[in-house]
């Protein structure tokens, strides 16, 4: 059984892998620290010879794009290949799919929801 941070639903857990470009072993330890404070962010991993990023956040609590931000403050950014552009539009429209469902009240007892 794997272990997350407290606050860590796992059925919202989304694992994600980046292929980032103006990574530097300069500023890893900094970024990495800045990134593991965004709430919801469970764990971070950092390779800086192929550049690219293991992450892996609560989609209810976080998004991809919180974690972009902080990266682009640091000059790091996606790379722009039209297969990484793809995923990560896909990575967003997933977000928000968890999201959704986190927000979502199940009814029961054949029922209709409410409001209808």
């Amino acid at each position: 059984m794997d272990t997350h941070k407290i606050g860590i639903n796992e059925a919202f857990l989304v694992k994600r892998k980046l292929k980032l470009s103006g990574l530097k072993e300069q500023n890893l330890e900094e970024l990495n620290a800045e990134i593991q404070l965004i709430r919801g962010i469970d764990t971070v991993g950092f390779d800086s010879t192929p550049e690219r990023m293991q992450v892996s956040y609560d989609a209810s609590i976080t998004s991809i794009d919180s974690i972009l931000q902080v990266l682009k403050q640091h000059s790091v950014e996606p790379k722009k290949g039209w297969w990484n552009q793809y995923k990560l539009g896909w990575d967003r429209q997933i977000d928000q799919n968890v999201r959704d469902n986190a927000k979502h009240v199940p009814h029961c007892c054949s029922k209709p929801p409410p409001g209808h």
